[in-house]
């Protein structure tokens, strides 16, 4: 019945609308006008107002009979006050028609397509149920575009409409919304804006909220003024915002809507974003921004893409505390892993799902990588080189994971380059190991609790060498079930280490890489075992078992502490670092010569006392003459020496010292009488050169990979604190 009834709307409208502004008889035709509209809407008179009511009221102010009605008038008046000296959003020679509600019911009202078009004067809906359609039906041609030629304003309203479509329209005056509630999505597609598109205060703990808002292929000739407002979900493509633009002081999103479109918007003129929020990704690509592009106090939750924009004058971009903090490497996973599939591929072979979902996660980090390019290079035109930075390493986070994603993809391949993919590895531990130890030289204390954690890595390894390496020596000869206890200890190491791969390669549902790495590394030990039993022996190299075991001892040990670092439980790794620096000051205070490398390196023999030293000094002097002959292959020994003085013992314990390889290389009749004469002394004193030979040997070698470390160490200190410093570099 209310559809039928509106259709006498637009003539009653008509008919009375060149009176209405007549000299002399407002009140007669303005009255006339609310027995019509009371009629065709169905709705009482005294919800239907008129400019001269409206200035009436205002005079009768203390009637309390008045005072509801004033209430809801005056929000209306103040906020037209306040747009009209500031963005001109309201014009103050213009006159209203107020269709209000009482504040404990609203008036359903239905506005088409048809019924709008004619309206011949400015209206106000207040406190009404709207049911807002403004588009063409489909029977009516394409290029009959609807003229609408007056301002809509709707006020407290709820717009309850399965879909509310404004479409193909021209809008000669402004449409506003404030303090509305949009029940259901709202479409605003391919219209003419002459005037303003205002979405005001939509936000309130009553739940007056936009769920959808849907902007494509509009142009505005003036604002688009969204502010103080909660969307849930936006889409705005291929606008065109002749003048300025705000979303300003607004929300956007929530933890279900995976993305909020903004892309390929041509802003003309300014474009505001100021003290916004957006809870899921923002997308810009593709925008054009001619003028001064605001991004002041905005902040983040998600990811935002700003890949391929273009910003025309990049110092009139204002990113002041623009919030990023919550922006890691897990947000960059994330994202790829929740936008990959808007991603599209094209390839002239033919190409699996794998594969085409493998291109698309390579083009999307692809793009992300040039969002965050493009922002680093706006900073860094406006010389905000500490800002740039933290959008650097978010590019440099991107670069990993590209790597990485890449080094996947070619594993797979049957032809792949193993040259390529050893570079690709390379660089993408590289990154890994920067990210993990100094957030790429902007984390200054990160970088010095890694430094210190290898110093207590490299000090406890030394400790282990000089002190516990007598009481596990018998693994190196000791068998069980004739195979050497160090080999049953590796074989331990690779099961345990074989089993935790395929658990995280289990969990990640990468099955080739469990079977690939894991028989890798497996031939890689059995190859080592294979050359030293083989052919080692042949070349003269010695004591390798033990170098090896220790050197890979402290390998392991490094991979572990970075292991450990890298935890991510806040407690643990506070434990963990004051464990560290006890353990870093135990070590400066018992021995701070463990500290520089080059120590061990050029001079090991100051790290550590000698066993062979201590040895010789238990001996009497014809023990120590003999071993001074044996030392120069002399084995005419006797124990009758008399009168030997101190400096001749002194002189005979420095050439022992100086040949102590002759004494381990006796032959075998040598070796029996060297056994007669010194016994027991004989064993002791060989296997403490040994063990003086294997200790200096594992240091000197253990030490230039800790050389190495600790350079880059320091290195990332100080490019890290001259990055972070306000003193320019």
């Amino acid at each position: 019945m209310i559809e039928e009834t509106l259709e006498k709307i637009p003539n009653i409208l008509e008919k009375y609308s060149e009176k209405t502004h007549q000299n002399g008889k407002n009140e007669v035709d303005e009255d006339k006008i609310k027995d019509d509209l009371s009629k065709i809407l169905k709705i009482k008179k005294d919800n239907i107002y008129t400019p001269s009511d409206i200035k009436k009221l205002k005079e009768i102010k203390k009637i309390k009979e008045t005072l509801e009605l004033i209430e809801l008038i005056e929000p209306i008046e103040l906020k037209k006050e306040n747009f009209r000296q500031k963005d001109e959003l309201f014009f103050g020679d213009e006159e209203w028609y107020l269709i209000c509600g009482k504040k404990d019911s609203k008036i359903g009202i239905f506005l088409s397509y048809d019924k709008i078009k004619d309206i011949p004067c400015n209206f106000i809906f207040k406190n009404c149920n709207v049911n807002l359609c403004i588009n063409k039906p489909g029977d009516v041609e394409k290029n009959n575009v609807t003229i609408i030629k007056n301002h809509l304003y709707f006020y407290d309203c709820v717009i309850d409409r399965y879909e509310t479509r404004i479409e193909s329209n021209i809008f000669e005056k402004s449409l506003s919304f404030f303090q509305c509630k949009f029940t259901n999505k709202i479409l605003i597609h391919n219209n003419i804006f002459l005037s303003h598109l205002v979405f005001l205060d939509c936000h309130n703990g009553q739940g007056k909220k936009i769920k959808f808002l849907s902007l494509q292929e509009n142009t505005f000739e003036r604002h688009l003024f969204i502010k103080n407002c909660i969307i849930e979900d936006i889409k705005l493509w291929k606008n065109k915002i002749e003048d300025r633009c705000y979303f300003v002081d607004s929300e956007f999103g929530n933890k279900e809507i995976t993305k909020l479109e903004f892309s390929n918007i041509h802003f003309k003129d300014n474009a505001y974003f100021n003290n916004s929020k957006f809870y899921s990704y923002a997308d810009f690509h593709e925008c054009e921004f001619e003028k001064i592009a605001c991004f002041y106090g905005v902040t983040f939750d998600k990811v935002p893409n700003f890949s391929a924009c273009y910003f025309k004058e990049q110092k009139a971009v204002n990113l002041t505390n623009l919030n990023i903090d919550k922006f890691d490497f897990k947000s960059i996973e994330n994202y790829i892993e929740d936008n990959y599939q808007d991603e599209t591929y094209k390839s002239g072979q033919e190409t699996t799902e794998e594969q085409y979902s493998n291109n698309c996660k390579l083009k999307c980090v692809k793009h992300l990588k040039d969002s965050f390019r493009v922002i680093k290079d706006v900073l860094i035109s406006q010389n905000n080189i500490l800002e740039a930075q933290e959008w650097h390493k978010l590019e440099l986070y991107t670069k990993e994971k590209e790597f990485h994603m890449r080094l996947n993809f070619e594993e797979r391949k049957i032809h792949a380059n193993i040259f390529n993919n050893i570079l690709i590895w390379f660089n993408c531990v590289l990154l890994n190991v920067y990210r993990n130890t100094s957030d790429h030289h902007s984390n200054l204390l990160k970088i010095l609790h890694f430094t210190m954690s290898m110093i207590c890595v490299y000090g406890f390894f030394l400790y282990f060498i000089l002190e516990i390496y007598v009481n596990i020596e018998f693994i190196f000869y000791k068998k069980f079930y004739n195979l050497k206890i160090v080999y049953l200890v590796y074989i331990f190491l690779i099961i345990l280490l074989l089993f935790l791969l395929s658990i995280v390669m289990f969990l990640y549902k990468n099955k080739k890489s469990i079977f690939i790495k894991s028989i890798l590394f497996l031939a890689i030990f059995l190859i080592l075992y294979c050359i030293y039993e083989n052919n080692l022996k042949y070349f003269g190299i010695i004591y390798f078992e033990e170098y090896y075991f220790y050197f890979s001892c402290y390998i392991l040990g490094i991979y572990v502490c970075y292991i450990i670092f890298n935890i991510e439980n806040k407690i643990i790794n506070f434990l963990l670092k004051i464990i560290l620096y006890c353990i870093f000051l135990f070590i400066f205070i018992i021995n701070s010569s463990f500290i520089n490398p080059f120590v061990g390196v050029f001079s090991s023999e100051k790290i550590y006392e000698s066993k062979i030293e201590k040895a010789i000094q238990d001996l009497n002097s014809s023990s120590i003459l003999n071993l001074a002959k044996i030392s120069h292959k002399d084995f005419n020994l006797s124990w009758h020496y008399q009168d030997v003085s101190f400096v001749e013992l002194d002189a005979a314990k420095k050439l022992i010292i100086e040949n102590k390889d002759n004494i381990l290389d006796l032959k075998e009749q040598n070796l029996t009488i060297a056994t007669e004469f010194l016994g027991k002394k004989y064993t002791e004193i060989s296997k403490a050169i040994k063990q003086d030979k294997i200790t200096s040997n594992v240091i000197k070698s253990t030490s230039v990979l800790y050389s190495i470390i600790l350079l880059l160490c320091i290195f990332s200190l100080q490019k890290t604190a001259r990055k972070n410093s306000i003193v320019p570099s």
